[in-house]
């Protein structure tokens, strides 16, 4: 934690022109100073920004701060956006969840099991696939996502699909590439352009790396103020490796708060349930369509962290009251999911 480094509670890098509510730069200010790796906090009530601001270092060499400019890898928060396009392609009809993933790509193979495995497995994380970063796999910078397709079709499963919940990398990479096929696209990237970002004005997102190198931030890892650059660059898709900064995440928030992306927007937040018809319970946790949903205090919550090389992310939104807190960090060491209670908090 970097609590513990931080007590000097230093004045943030907080950009005039936005909203600042004084309690959350209050709350934020204790964990993050302004000789530290960064932090971009956005927080939203009812699509309407409240606070966005950025705090700490973007670069610590360049002492470069952080802005509601700088732009992040969203590393798992990313897989809200693949399953997004999934439940598009849904209701379109282009399939059902419950269509048979090698009628949209042959390459992976039926994997032995005696349930063939389902889209609606891949977007609820209970296909029982390997994870392709288990190390079994020879992963590198330049490993694509027909890759780690090719070496699931080898490769036994880990359950019977719809059995067991368990989170999967594998399984969203596999969506990615799905989506991508529905579409007839080049990559899961083509898709997200031509369905999200581009309708929403979000001129900063993109997919494998930054559209702006020098608005993106060094990530870090390490503590007690020896933090040590981390990166490992990836041109997987799906399960991550979307950057993006608080600017077009104030606008996707606001279409998601709005409704606008979905007929239907109850369909992201509704828990899946396995083969036996039985709810998925991770630990008291549910899982819609790259959401963990949870009940806190008597509101509906749907929330997803990330964590890469160098990035640590998290995605809160209350269901219940509209409230949303996004926040983005450039270093891997800081855990963010009780920051965000605590900011939401302070926003009232």
């Amino acid at each position: 934690m970097w609590r513990v480094i931080l007590a000097l509670g230093l004045a943030p890098s907080a950009v005039s022109a936005e909203p600042v509510l004084p309690g959350v730069d209050a709350e934020v200010r204790q964990v993050v100073g302004d000789e530290t790796p960064g932090l971009a906090v956005l927080v939203t009530r009812n699509g309407k920004v409240v606070h966005m601001a950025g705090y700490g270092l973007a670069d610590i060499d360049s002492e470069t701060p952080v802005t509601p400019l700088s732009i992040f890898d969203l590393a798992s928060v990313s897989k809200e956006m693949t399953a997004l396009m999934a439940a598009m392609q849904i209701e379109e009809g282009s399939y059902e969840p419950d269509t048979v993933l090698t009628d949209i790509l042959p390459a992976l193979g039926d994997g032995g099991t005696d349930r063939p495995l389902t889209v609606n497995d891949l977007i609820h994380h209970i296909g029982g696939l390997p994870d392709y970063l288990n190390g079994t796999l020879d992963y590198d910078e330049t490993t694509m996502n027909e890759d780690v397709i090719a070496w699931l079709s080898g490769e036994p499963r880990e359950a019977e699909p719809g059995d067991v919940f368990s989170y999967s990398n594998s399984g969203y990479v596999t969506l990615g590439s799905a989506v991508a096929a529905m579409d007839e696209a080049d990559s899961l990237a083509t898709v997200l352009s031509g369905r999200l970002w581009g309708p929403l004005a979000m001129t900063m997102t993109s997919l494998k790396e930054p559209v702006d190198p020098n608005l993106a931030v060094t990530g870090y890892d390490g503590t007690g103020g020896d933090f040590a650059p981390s990166h490992e660059p990836t041109v997987i898709e799906g399960d991550g490796n979307v950057f993006t900064n608080l600017k077009d995440l104030a606008k996707y928030e606001a279409a998601l708060s709005r409704g606008d992306l979905l007929e239907d927007m109850s369909v992201l937040f509704t828990n899946g349930v396995m083969a036996d018809g039985s709810p998925i319970d991770d630990d008291g946790q549910g899982y819609g369509y790259g959401w963990f949903l949870e009940e806190i205090d008597g509101s509906d919550y749907a929330m997803h962290s990330g964590s890469w090389m160098g990035t640590s992310t998290y995605f809160q939104r209350n269901l219940t009251t509209g409230v949303s807190v996004i926040l983005l960090a450039n270093g891997e060491s800081i855990s963010l999911d009780a920051l965000a209670l605590n900011v939401e908090l302070a926003a009232d």
